[in-house]
C-alpha cells in the first residue's frame, strides 16, 4: 500500500519539490460532446484539430521489473463523445513505425487505463489492486497490421526451396493468435502488477496514423458495455485516465515502456458541443 508514496518520492527527486507558493495546474482530459455527426474514427478527421489538447508527461516504468522505457517523453491527449460511444485519440513522437514482432524485433503499441468501479480511496494507478481493478485498452502496430491482413506469419516465415520450419511452428502461432485475437486492440483488467487478465470478446475498435515521424491512435467504445469488468461512463461525471506508449526500436515490451505515473481526471462534458462538420 505504499506505491503512491514511492512514484510521488520519484516526482519528487526527478523533477524536485515546486517552489512555495507556486501554482502548478494539474492536466486534465475532458471530452466535448459531439451534438451532430458521427464520431472521428480516423486519426486525422477535421474535428480533431477543434477539441482540446491534453499534454501528458511520460516517464520511465521505474516501479516494477523489467523496469524501462522513456523514449517517448509526452502524449498528446483529446477525447470526444456523443453520449453514446467515446473516442480517444493518442499522439506522440516516433520516427520509425514498427509493426513487427520477432525474435529482437518489437512493436509501437499504446494503452490507456480506467479505473472499473470509482471509490473514495482511487485505484493504484499502477494496474490496480485487488479491491480497486482498473480497465485497460492496448492498442498494437502488429495487431492492427494483421487485422489489415497484413505482417502476417506467412508473409513473415514464407516457404522457400531447401528452407523447412517445423509444424509447431505454425501451432505456437495460432495458439498465441487464439489468445491476442485479429483486432487491433486487445481489452484487459488488472488488479495489480502481473494480474493482467485478457477481456473476452471486443467492445474497443480502432485506428492508426504514422506520418511525419508521429503516431495518433483513436481508440472508440461505446460508453456503456454492460459488462461489471468494464468501466462505465456517464456524461457529466469525472472518472481518471493512465496511458503507457512502447517504442519498439528503443526495445521497450511489456513492462518496458513510457507511463504516467499518477491518474489525470477524465471527464465527459454535457455542455460543451463540438461539431463534426459535413
Amino acid at each position: 500500500m505504499r506505491r503512491p508514496f514511492v512514484a510521488v518520492a520519484f516526482v519528487l527527486l526527478v523533477w524536485g519539490a515546486p517552489p512555495a507558493g507556486a501554482q502548478t495546474a494539474a492536466p486534465e482530459v475532458r471530452a466535448p460532446y459531439l451534438e451532430e455527426g458521427e464520431l472521428p474514427a480516423a486519426p486525422d478527421a477535421a474535428v480533431w484539430a477543434s477539441l482540446p489538447a491534453t499534454q501528458l508527461t511520460l516517464t520511465p516504468q521505474i516501479i516494477f521489473p523489467p523496469v524501462g522505457g522513456g523514449s517517448t517523453s509526452e502524449v498528446a491527449v483529446r477525447a470526444v463523445h456523443d453520449g453514446t460511444s467515446l473516442a480517444v485519440r493518442l499522439e506522440w513522437a516516433d520516427v520509425t513505425a514498427d509493426r513487427a514482432v520477432g525474435v529482437d524485433t518489437f512493436r509501437d503499441a499504446a494503452a490507456v487505463g480506467f479505473p472499473v468501479v470509482e471509490s473514495d480511496s482511487p485505484a493504484s494507478p499502477f494496474m490496480g489492486d485487488p479491491a480497486h481493478p482498473v480497465n485497460i485498452w492496448q492498442w498494437t502496430a502488429d495487431l492492427e497490421a494483421a487485422a489489415k491482413g497484413e505482417g502476417t506469419f506467412a508473409e513473415r516465415y514464407p516457404h522457400t526451396a531447401g528452407v523447412w520450419y517445423f509444424p509447431q511452428d505454425a501451432s505456437v502461432y495460432r495458439q498465441v493468435r487464439a489468445w491476442r485475437g485479429h483486432e487491433p486492440v486487445v481489452e484487459f483488467v488488472a488488479t495489480g502488477w502481473g494480474t493482467l487478465q485478457r477481456r473476452p470478446g471486443t467492445n474497443v475498435n480502432a485506428g492508426s496514423r504514422h506520418e511525419n515521424g508521429r503516431w495518433s491512435v483513436v481508440l472508440m467504445r461505446p460508453l456503456d458495455t454492460g459488462s461489471p469488468e468494464d468501466v462505465a461512463f456517464k456524461p457529466g461525471e469525472t472518472s481518471q485516465l493512465i496511458v503507457a506508449v512502447w517504442n519498439g526500436t528503443a526495445s521497450e515490451v511489456n513492462g518496458r515502456k513510457s507511463v504516467t505515473l499518477a491518474w489525470t481526471p477524465f471527464t465527459l462534458d454535457t455542455t460543451v458541443v463540438a461539431d463534426a462538420g459535413p
